[in-house]
């Protein structure tokens, strides 16, 4: 008896979550046909029960599209970031709609913005556009190669030990002591592929900083690099780390987010080493890491350590905001 009534419950429960997005798409079903326009319906659910319905969509180069989502357990949101779409909130019992046409050929990753339980990560999906006076353009299209696969960088390699400063260095204080910068660190292109260190090792030996201590160089790698990056880019990057990072890594950077602490982390490339995420306070790490190498990690994702990947929803100027505002945790850029 019991067994029967716990099957009841469990069918009740399935008709609930499977026929409430049901129910409201098919209550809004005629009031939202609009000639041209092709409707697509989505449902999301918290991964366990499955994450987007459908999370493959093909459609036609030129179509206009109405994408109407609805949330069967949780709230979620959706981002299609290469397509520049992004819906907030998607609340259980209602429909989130956002229209586009789809004009340019390519597969477009689509994700969950909000936190919806572990796994969170698992919610992506991919909108794939043909073109159909050329269906064979999608297949052709070349592969974009990151900066670190370009370098050839090996992204898990040991780094070496780096000099580290007394105290965590100031961009304000570098900034006031206005040495004439080698030319390497006025080169953007340099800087994106050398590491605080480097740039310290460069300035070290500089004729131009003479009586100047470790610690005042420190502070002027600190001003060069927030110069470089610049407040917008910065800005941006706050933004994508609230949204995507702080869960696991932390608001504060200090590995201490909610969904992270059971994370395998480094552990599983180097056993002995602590689980969980990277600790962004962590100077050694961020001092001696390139902005190409740590933009490779966020590409490509953690191989097995829990770190996803996001080189399917962020674009090359994405990636350089997100690890700008990385470095704002080890650097004082006077933001915190």
């Amino acid at each position: 008896m019991t067994m029967k009534r716990e099957l009841l419950t469990a069918s009740a429960l399935l008709l609930i979550v499977l026929g409430l997005p049901g129910a409201v798409f098919a209550y809004q079903a005629a009031r939202v046909a609009v000639p041209g326009v092709r409707v697509v319906q989505i449902v999301g659910s918290a991964p366990a029960q499955g994450g987007w319905l459908p999370d493959s969509i093909r459609v036609y180069r030129g179509e206009r599209i109405r994408l109407r989502i609805a949330a069967s357990d949780v709230v979620h949101g959706l981002a299609v970031p290469g397509l520049d779409l992004e819906v907030e909130e998607i609340l259980p019992g209602h429909v989130a709609e956002v229209e586009f046409t789809a004009d340019k050929v390519g597969r477009f990753a689509f994700a969950c913005t909000r936190w919806c339980g572990a796994d969170h990560w698992r919610m992506r999906g991919v909108i794939e556009v043909v073109d159909p006076s050329n269906p064979g353009a999608l297949a052709q299209a070349p592969a974009a190669h990151p900066p670190y696969s370009q370098l050839k960088l090996d992204l898990d390699a040991p780094r070496p030990p780096v000099t580290l400063p007394s105290s965590r260095p100031s961009a304000a204080r570098g900034n006031a002591l206005t040495p004439v910068l080698p030319k390497e660190l006025s080169d953007r292109s340099w800087l994106r592929t050398h590491s605080p260190q480097d740039a310290f090792e460069v300035l070290r030996s500089s004729a131009s900083t003479p009586g100047l201590s470790d610690d005042d160089l420190w502070d002027v790698v600190a001003a060069v690099w927030l110069d470089a990056a610049g407040p917008s880019t910065i800005a941006r990057g706050a933004e994508l780390y609230a949204r995507d990072c702080a869960a696991c890594h932390g608001e504060s950077g200090r590995a201490d987010g909610p969904a992270g602490r059971s994370l395998p982390g480094r552990a599983a490339l180097y056993p002995g080493e602590k689980r969980g995420p990277v600790d962004f306070t962590d100077a050694s790490r961020l001092f001696s890491a390139s902005d190409a190498l740590l933009q490779g990690k966020a590409f490509r994702g953690g191989m097995g350590t829990g770190m996803p990947e996001w080189g399917s929803l962020y674009s090359q100027e994405d990636l350089e905001a997100v690890v700008s505002y990385l470095r704002s945790f080890a650097f004082d850029y006077g933001r915190k």
